[in-house]
């Protein structure tokens, strides 16, 4: 009984007591980086087991952890597989059972996203523990009066196996965590800034001191001296290079004025030339806290939403561009016919079988409801409804578990749509090739002759009544020939066929 009282002490009391210790800095300090439960709960233990060293078998106590070690490890593996590596899921649930004297410390990390911290502190603690007391029970006079003639090799083995258990399962648990779906369909993630953008644009900025912008050899005929007379620019993520190239060729000292904001606490990126997304850059052409908004057409409902606030706005097209499908890049499939593409975002076709490709199930990815492309795509279905999106997890900075949709991921059979600027100029998914649409590849050339079926218009929206003189000048100059040569070598397609 005694051997079984303290079995339960290594396996629950000391890391319920170390959980606890964590848990007073947590509330007490706001020690809220998920790496300090990683590393302060094992240290806690470690301790505890020093202190009680004189009253407990230590060897017993190595050997209890090293079990305890394997079988949460083993158990940890089974609930990210089972889970796909989300902690948000119904077997991580049974695993917080299982490794029950963590529970405080799981809940709350799990629930701030950060639960890195206790998925390394769980293992860690049992692995310190068995370390620590391997160490002790070779100085305790205790244990050196029970006689052991195996040579040292063979007492370690036991351990070294428990730990080579472990470092496969950590291994495995490592891989399936960082392709968890909150992370692998969330789109790419880069923080732009304060905005949020899915493509990393520091060399675009007009002030990079590694520039990707488009720049003209010569000074353009129009120029806007005066910080207070330039219009400010917002647009959707895509357009950004395109923008960005016009302000660092018009804006007399816009690399200066944006530098200096940049070192500023702004809402958004930029001072006047400014980045958040299509949505909030609408919202934001509407509410006059922006001149020029670079994009798609607007919206059904964003045109409804200008109306609503007795907004009337100009819409110029300034170049073209492609509305592509995209698969991985080994997919046999080459082309779709623009009604299978609408049967498969319908629901009706469901197997790459049934359009020419493999026995493989169709992932058809969607994108989140207030992006340009997701326009887009509502757009084209026409009157055929889309299918419910597939979604993940997530917890907002309330708490609360909501549901985003689930963005394109290199998963077999995937299928998903976007801009061919974004796939081929800026690079934004990798092992992936362009599909053709009823038979056109979607060219630079044929978007800009028109025969690419899904040709669309990038377009300047900007507020009819809007007071300054500059934004129709802005309009002129990218209809001129210096702006028709920005957008064609940011590698968009120009309003006419160049000769």
């Amino acid at each position: 009984m005694k051997k079984f009282w303290q079995a339960l002490l290594f396996y629950a009391g000391i890391p319920a007591a170390a959980s606890v210790a964590w848990l007073m800095l947590f509330l007490l300090e706001g020690l809220f980086n998920g790496w300090m439960a990683a590393f302060l709960i094992p240290i806690v233990a470690t301790v505890m087991y020093i202190l009680l060293r004189k009253k407990l078998s230590l060897r017993f106590a190595a050997q209890v952890n090293a079990v305890l070690l394997t079988v949460i490890s083993v158990c940890l593996l089974a609930a990210l597989y089972l889970g796909k590596g989300s902690v948000k899921s119904n077997a991580f649930t049974v695993f917080q059972v299982v490794a029950f004297p963590f529970f405080l410390p799981t809940m709350i990390l799990r629930f701030l996203d950060i639960a890195h911290g206790i998925l390394v502190g769980i293992p860690l603690t049992y692995a310190a523990s068995t370390i620590v007391c391997v160490i002790l029970s070779r100085r305790s006079k205790a244990d050196l009066t029970e006689k052991d003639a195996r040579p040292l090799y063979q007492k370690l083995l036991p351990y070294l196996l428990a730990g080579l258990i472990t470092l496969i399962c950590g291994i495995f648990c490592i891989k399936l965590y960082l392709n968890r779906p909150e992370v692998r369909y969330a789109g790419h993630g880069f923080d732009y800034m304060n905005g949020y953008s899915t493509t990393d644009f520091t060399d675009y900025t007009v002030y990079s001191k590694h520039s990707k912008l488009v720049t003209l050899d010569h000074e353009p005929e129009f120029t806007i001296e005066n910080e207070t007379d330039m219009p400010v620019m917002d647009g959707a993520e895509a357009c950004y290079p395109v923008y960005a190239s016009v302000a660092k060729a018009v804006y007399r000292d816009i690399d200066v004025i944006e530098t200096e904001a940049a070192q500023g606490n702004n809402r958004v990126n930029g001072k006047i030339v400014t980045f958040t997304n299509t949505f909030q850059g609408f919202r934001r052409l509407v509410n006059e806290e922006v001149d020029l908004l670079f994009g798609a057409r607007p919206s059904k409902d964003q045109y409804e939403y200008a109306d609503y606030k007795n907004v009337a706005l100009t819409v110029t097209p300034i170049g073209r561009e492609g509305f592509v499908f995209f698969v991985e890049e080994d997919n046999p499939v080459d082309n779709l016919t623009s009604e299978q593409v609408r049967a498969i975002y319908h629901g009706d076709i469901t197997n790459w079988k049934e359009v020419g490709g493999l026995d493989q199930e169709i992932k058809a990815f969607q994108r989140p409801k207030d992006s340009g492309s997701q326009a887009m795509m509502e757009y084209f279905m026409g009157d055929v409804t889309l299918k419910d999106p597939d979604t993940f997890e997530v917890i907002d900075g309330m708490l609360d578990v909501i549901d985003k949709v689930a963005q394109y991921a290199n998963d077999d059979g995937a299928l998903g749509y976007s801009f061919r600027y974004f796939i081929e100029g800026l690079s934004q998914e990798k092992g992936v090739k362009l599909l053709s649409i009823d038979g056109v590849a979607p060219t630079l050339e044929n978007i800009e002759n028109g025969s690419y079926p899904l040709t669309v218009a990038l377009c300047l929206t900007t507020r009819t009544d809007d007071p300054n003189p500059n934004v129709q000048k802005m309009i002129y100059f990218m209809l001129s020939s210096d702006g028709q040569e920005i957008v064609r070598r940011t590698g968009y397609a120009g309003l006419q066929s160049k000769d």
